[in-house]
């Protein structure tokens, strides 16, 4: 008998529509499974017939062939374990299923039929929310993920036997119907330092609200122990919330890079991610990519922070890498086996000290270090991704005498509310764009929305000559003083802002 059960496997982000047709007749007992299959699901066959028979039924003793459509797609992974499983039980009549073609099957089994979760059900829910007649079927481990797509249909069980009993029941009560983003609470972590118990550094403070409000990138140069770091892991506790949308995209894109084993602790992504690599990260986990092209630490980061610490000891040929997805928002990795695009909209945040022994720019201890060393250590960061950075700044060393002034700062919930305020004024702003923030827009937008008196205008292009910005980094400035006009709750941008956007550009790695 012949049944094609419906499920979905993942080629980056993008769920794709796959049939598992299985035809089980009479002769002499085999098993064929064709349609590209990788070596998880070529091995998926002694794990579905043992969780077949731990409930009771038998599917062996037929001549069965399985084609995994479309057959020149490459099938990865282990979730194709639950519909291979109820095609076989269909097809040679163990079970019958009313409505069979109502309903997607993904899941992983283990040998005594339980049900494993499976990476990428977001995005195969969110491609089945317009089916208002469709019902998923999930392993218990995937129902948050599912259910924050609102208004999908959706059946979980935790094992093969449970799933068979729901499918032979039939009944309307086994069906969930999401709730969307609005039924998950989402508040701040406690275990984000607060800029309240960060003393002194108000310059540096300014600079990271600058870059939080208008989501720019940003660079921290100092001397070993000044604060860079810690500043940068504030930086968290001043982003605004994600919206709904930003959910979904960022949950997507973590669910689709899940390694064997992290299944199983999955939660949605509810607040802005933090990523800090470690400076040894190789291409591959930077930007992704690999032999399953997984997403890397900068898609990981997609509406969030990618801070990158001690960043001269990076590898130079993995941080040019990043210099197209800083750019245009996205990472396009191709492969024999195809070209898969991963959103990358991040702010990238790093820190360096000013030279190999890091006290060039300490005026209480001497530098060690030759010229020439000095001069080789800053070029391993690039005129170009320097030329990126729109925020660049000197961290001085706290004096001791601050130390006993901890919690007296302003606190990250304060600064937070001006940057959220900021956000609100440039969502009104784009609200028919295709920018979310000020340091997404183009050149032409950054010359329109920088609204400029004759005078402001003629003072900024003599500040550019003078510190000989390039086409990209006059623009940036722009946008940066838009962001500080933002922030004062002013229309125009005037000398004061622009003014302050130029020190940020002060660094320049000679």
């Amino acid at each position: 008998m012949f049944r094609r059960i419906r499920s979905y496997c993942l080629f980056g982000i993008k769920a794709v529509p796959v049939s598992v047709e299985v035809d089980a007749a009479q002769g002499l007992p085999g098993f064929t499974l064709v349609g590209l299959p990788d070596n998880a699901v070529r091995e998926s066959r002694e794990r579905v017939v043992s969780a077949i028979r731990s409930i009771g039924k038998v599917v062996t003793g037929f001549r069965t062939t399985v084609n995994l459509s479309p057959a020149d797609l490459r099938k990865e992974g282990s979730a194709l374990d639950l519909p291979l499983a109820i095609g076989l039980l269909v097809s040679t009549g163990e079970i019958e299923v009313p409505q069979l073609d109502r309903y997607v099957f993904v899941g992983e089994l283990s040998l005594d039929g339980l049900l494993k979760p499976v990476r990428g059900v977001l995005s195969i829910a969110m491609n089945l929310s317009t089916e208002h007649d469709c019902i998923l079927v999930i392993p218990h481990g995937n129902v948050q993920e599912a259910s924050l797509v609102e208004g999908l249909r959706y059946v979980c069980a935790s094992s093969l036997g449970e799933c068979v009993e729901i499918l032979e029941r039939n009944s309307s009560q086994d069906v969930k119907i999401a709730k969307g983003i609005s039924s998950c609470h989402v508040s701040v972590s406690n275990e984000i330092p607060d800029f309240k118990n960060v003393v002194g550094m108000d310059g540096v403070k300014r600079a990271l609200e600058i870059a939080a409000a208008g989501a720019h990138n940003f660079l921290l140069v100092g001397s070993p122990g000044a604060g860079k770091t810690l500043c940068a892991k504030c930086l968290p506790g001043i982003l605004p919330e994600m919206t709904e949308q930003e959910i979904l995209e960022t949950t997507r894109i973590h669910s689709c890079a899940l390694r064997a084993g992290d299944s199983d602790a999955f939660k949605p992504v509810l607040t802005r991610p933090f990523r800090s690599p470690h400076h040894s990260a190789s291409m591959v986990s930077l930007v992704g990519g690999g032999t399953r092209l997984l997403p890397g630490e900068a898609s990981l980061a997609h509406n969030g922070v990618l801070f990158l610490d001690e960043l001269p000891e990076f590898n130079r040929s993995v941080l040019e890498a990043l210099r197209e997805p800083m750019e245009e928002g996205e990472i396009s990795v191709s492969r024999a086996s195809g070209t898969v695009i991963w959103p990358a909209r991040f702010m990238m945040g790093a820190a360096m000290n000013p030279c190999p022994c890091g006290y060039s720019m300490d005026p209480k201890r001497e530098c060690t270090c030759l010229p020439e060393a000095r001069k080789r250590y800053r070029e391993k960061i690039s005129g170009p991704l320097l030329d990126r950075i729109d925020i660049q700044v000197s961290v001085p060393p706290v004096d001791a005498a601050m130390f006993v002034l901890k919690g007296r700062g302003e606190s990250s919930a304060d600064i937070r509310r001006r940057v959220c305020k900021a956000r609100a004024v440039q969502r009104e702003r784009f609200r028919n764009l295709p920018f979310k923030s000020n340091a997404e827009m183009s050149s032409e937008y950054a010359r329109k929305f920088a609204e400029m008196t004759p005078a402001v205008e003629h003072f900024a292009v003599n500040a550019a000559a003078k510190m000989d910005l390039s086409a990209r980094g006059y623009f940036r400035l722009l946008k940066v003083a838009r962001t500080i006009a933002d922030l004062r709750g002013t229309s125009a941008v005037d000398i004061m802002d622009l003014s302050e956007a130029l020190r940020y550009r002060a660094f320049r790695g000679s």
